[in-house]
């Protein structure tokens, strides 16, 4: 079921993604930690394509069942490793406690005001790009 949502929204949804990724992918902003540890890089290039595909598919109309499937099968085409995609898949979906649903909220909610400023064509992205890479905490994949 929840591919069939996906296919529905699929004409909404491939631009809102192009264009977002256009916007945020060229430069991306690593964290400090990141910088010379290529585990912790992938893993945060991770998190943001995965909340980047989740947030474009809630913008296109879909569920947020539908929104983290894609999500999954997404990241899941990076190739970034077995571990390395499930570290990323349970921060968005894995809340053992309240301090991992803020910390997966604020990279949520960091992209959904990326993807309204994107479809809106105003405002710089830099700045939130900047916040997440800030607050990126190192995780073991």
């Amino acid at each position: 079921m929840l591919f069939f949502e996906v296919m529905k929204h699929r004409r909404k949804l491939e631009p809102i993604i192009q264009q977002t990724w256009k916007r945020i992918g060229k430069d991306i902003p690593y964290p400090q930690v990141a910088e010379d540890n290529a585990e912790q890089k992938l893993i945060y290039f991770g998190m943001i394509a995965y909340a980047m595909v989740y947030e474009s598919g809630l913008a296109a109309g879909m569920s947020t069942s539908a929104a983290h499937y894609l999500s999954r099968m997404q990241v899941g085409k990076y190739k970034l490793g077995k571990s390395t995609t499930r570290v990323v898949e349970d921060i968005f979906t894995g809340h053992e406690n309240d301090d991992e649903k803020i910390y997966a909220d604020f990279f949520l909610t960091r992209l959904a005001q990326i993807i309204k400023i994107v479809k809106s064509g105003e405002g710089e992205v830099e700045p939130l790009m900047l916040e997440l890479a800030q607050v990126f905490k190192s995780t073991k994949a």
